[in-house]
């Protein structure tokens, strides 16, 4: 028997399958590890392939040395998977293999976790007995007599529950075994009671009749904030494991598995499994191990979740979907999205997404009918949607208040204390300052290996570069000027905590950020603490935005809503909107609730569409601008990254790939609406020179100019220069010019006759929703019977 091996190797150099022979003794099949001898050293590798005839001469081929596992580690179906992923983001076959199996599982850098046990021999017990007790019957020795007379109660008992010199003894005269068992480490310690359904409103159980009335389908779930979209996600859970099927749970952030598996936990008795970089390297494994056994029929995690090795999977629903964490910041940089969608291709199983603020793209797809639009308007119980305050910072500054705590803020953190309720503060920049300037002659005190600013952080009393993670003493002396004048500019949730607690002394408050979370368990006692009202405030970057179901929070703020929109990205606007309706979605999930919404452009129509929780208007005003613009969905986004220690060899590769990217793409060249080269935004991390070709292109993945990158960056090395490809997937949506020849002509009929064209059922003037936002007009970018406007709406 031969076998095809792909080595765990990441280098385009072996990006192939080598052939080896199975010794005669030895059982292989498709998916295993295997130890194999690879040029002078042995390495591992996964068996891709078995066949009695040898593509080559037999004496050249050498042999299998061990197999790592008594069972594969990867199914034909991950296999499959690896190979899309390879074509489809320009990786080797075995970094795509990697994101299958746990990282310690490689190179046995974590070994499984054994227990021993102890138990008595039952034909020995009387001797046993008669060894500890005197003629008369008592007892001559007193912890001998108490081993054994709890393992007499007990068949089975830990060793280090019992007295170790008594044990030691009673085994040595061979009256006690003992034995070594796996154990498996519990990624979640949490007392769990289960609770009854309830029933679902009337909107729920049209949209989960709606999932369940045909196998498979993609849906998109579209349900304001604490409108019961988890509870959805519970029940198809259920039938599908009634079905004798499995399913995965996304979540966008590992603060939310806690909460998220109480309530899987609450109401499935089947085992879960829990998949999220916050675990320890045992706990990945042994719940990895509990899914490739089938002990566990439900997956529950981060992004990487989505490739648990489950058989037989009936559903993949990714909860928030519109998080950018779905999107892999490391190479291969994979989304979460078209993962599931292969996976739910392969399986035949459901695909369900479900946001209160669905991604642009995502949307787009729904109303061109590439998923069920699935729509929970109201809140569960009669609950309303918070009320919206904008707060206009610049007439704050006039009053003289220069704080980053508004006077309306502060009243209503006032009042929330003296209801003794809770409330969360949202800000999206962490550490104490943002940065530290001279204010002589205007340097900023910048990392030494990347090209930006340090963040002061007051709790550790350094300057901390956020990218690469180095750290310097903190000075007033400027190292240019020599003048005792820097100064910290900026606000950060640590300076933001200092002042909230100035203000109320009394008050608990925790603070959630990537600085308070590095310690295992913290997102777990973070949620645990406030669920419990152990603190009345909480602090925190994005990650306090995602989900959470406080019951007591009565007020949520944004703090500073232009530090998203300022960032120049096209996404601004959305990443903006999305994350105010996610913060004031947080308050008032039992009681009436109240939202604080500060800024500096409190006009910008994202705020003004989040303060009214209308994501319809506000989708339909951006879908317009981007068709204008043509800017994602309406164009696909290409960018080709290059790093290099030598920022001229660098330059030269960027230079050279331009060259012959342009004398590749002419055939083509209608298909590129724009293409640039210059360095990144951030020119320097981590003492990598960092520069970049950004195309901008009008079709889809299969389009000529696509092959022609693709094709180029596979066969392009350069010495020295890292280069990587990123594809703009925008959740990967695909048909736009199919659906606006297909829907304008009924558009153009809608202003003749005062109908309208739109998935919902419109008024009497032909007009939709509360403030008409969603009509033809602001569809298609003009006014009724008029030439198309650049911006368009009423």
């Amino acid at each position: 028997m031969y076998v095809q091996v792909i080595v765990d190797i990441s280098h385009t150099q072996v990006d192939k399958l080598f052939e080896y022979a199975v010794p005669p003794d030895m059982q292989v099949c498709v998916g295993q590890r295997v130890e194999v001898p690879f040029t002078t050293k042995t390495v591992e590798g996964i068996v891709l392939q078995r066949e009695k005839t040898p593509a080559i001469d037999p004496k050249k081929i050498k042999t299998i040395v061990r197999v790592l596992e008594p069972y594969p580690a990867v199914s034909e179906e991950q296999i499959a998977l690896a190979w899309t992923i390879k074509e489809r983001y320009q990786t080797t076959f075995a970094a795509a293999l990697r994101l299958m199996i746990p990282n310690s599982l490689r190179g046995h850098k974590t070994r499984e976790k054994t227990q021993t046990y102890v138990y008595l021999d039952t034909e020995k017990q009387d001797l046993a007995l008669a060894s500890v007790q005197k003629s008369d019957g008592s007892v001559r020795y007193a912890k001998q007599f108490e081993v054994l007379n709890r393992l007499m109660q007990e068949p089975l008992v830990r060793s280090s529950e019992l007295n170790p010199s008594a044990l030691k003894t009673l085994i040595k005269k061979g009256f006690v075994r003992q034995k070594r068992e796996r154990v498996f480490r519990d990624a979640f310690d949490m007392p769990v009671q289960k609770i009854p359904d309830y029933t679902l409103s009337a909107e729920q159980q049209k949209a989960f009749d709606t999932i369940m009335a045909r196998p498979g389908g993609q849906y998109l779930l579209h349900g304001v904030t604490g409108s019961g979209k988890t509870e959805i996600y519970i029940r198809v859970i259920r039938e599908m494991l009634k079905a004798g099927k499995t399913a995965i749970l996304l979540v966008p952030e590992i603060s939310l598995t806690p909460q998220t598996y109480r309530f899987l936990a609450q109401r499935l008795t089947c085992g879960i499994a829990v998949f999220h970089s916050g675990l320890s390297d045992g706990e990945r494994l042994d719940e990895w191990e509990k899914v490739v056994r089938g002990d566990a029929k439900v997956v529950l995690g981060a992004r990487s979740a989505v490739f648990a090795p489950l058989k037989n999977l009936g559903a993949v629903i990714i909860d928030e979907e519109h998080e950018n964490s779905y999107k892999a910041d490391h190479y291969p940089k994979y989304t979460a999205h078209e993962i599931a969608r292969l996976r739910c291709k392969t399986f035949g199983a459901k695909l369900i997404l479900g946001s209160a603020t669905p991604s642009i793209g995502v949307y787009h797809a729904a109303m061109t009918g590439e998923y069920t639009l699935l729509r929970l308007k109201n809140r569960l119980f009669g609950l309303n949607l918070p009320q919206v305050r904008v707060v206009d910072m610049r007439e704050e500054l006039k009053k003289g208040n220069r704080s980053v705590i508004s006077a309306a803020l502060a009243k209503s953190l006032e009042r929330t204390l003296a209801q003794n309720k809770q409330a969360m503060l949202f800000l999206n920049r962490r550490g104490y300052s943002t940065f530290v300037m001279c204010r002589a002659c205007g340097y900023t005190v910048q990392c030494d290996a990347c090209e930006v600013t340090m963040t002061y952080h007051k709790a550790e009393n350094v300057l901390k570069c956020h990218y690469c993670g180095r750290t310097k003493p903190v000075t007033n002396i400027c190292p240019v000027c020599g003048k005792p004048y820097l100064k910290y500019f900026g606000t950060g949730t640590q300076q933001i905590e200092e002042q909230v607690q100035k203000m109320f002394p009394e008050a608990r408050i925790i603070r959630m950020d990537l600085d308070t979370m590095t310690h295992k368990g913290a997102h777990l006692k973070v949620f645990d603490d406030f669920s419990a009202h152990r603190a009345d405030i909480l602090i925190g970057t994005q990650m306090i935005t995602k989900g959470f179901d406080f019951k007591n929070v009565a007020l949520s703020a944004v703090l500073a809503a232009d530090t998203m929109l300022n960032i120049p990205d096209y996404r601004s606007a959305e990443r903006t909107f999305m994350h105010i309706t996610q913060i004031a979605g947080r308050a008032g999930r039992a009681d009436a609730g109240e939202v604080i919404l500060q800024t500096y452009n409190p006009a910008h129509y994202a705020v003004q569409f989040a303060r009214e929780h209308d994501y319809e208007g506000f989708y339909a005003q951006e879908i317009a601008l981007r068709k204008t613009a043509k800017l994602p969905p309406f164009s696909r986004f290409v960018q080709i990254q290059f790093s290099g220690k030598n920022e001229e060899d660098t330059i030269a590769a960027v230079k050279d790939f331009l060259r012959k990217l342009n004398t590749q793409t002419r055939a083509c060249r209608e298909e590129l609406l724009s293409i640039r080269a210059n360095a990144s935004p951030i020119r320097r991390i981590n003492e990598m020179a960092r520069y970049e070709i950004f195309l901008s292109l009008t079709k889809a993945a299969d389009s000529g100019t696509m092959k022609v990158i693709k094709e180029l960056f596979a066969n392009t090395q350069y010495p020295g220069v890292l280069v990587g490809m990123d594809i703009d997937e925008e959740r990967r949506t695909h048909g736009t010019q199919k659906y606006f020849n297909r829907r304008e002509p009924k558009a153009a009929q809608a202003r003749k006759t005062g109908d309208g064209d739109h998935p919902e059922n419109p008024c009497a003037a032909g007009r939709y929703g509360r403030n008409h936002v969603c009509c033809p007009r602001r569809w298609f970018g003009g006014s009724a019977g008029g030439r198309a406007a650049p911006r368009g709406g009423h």
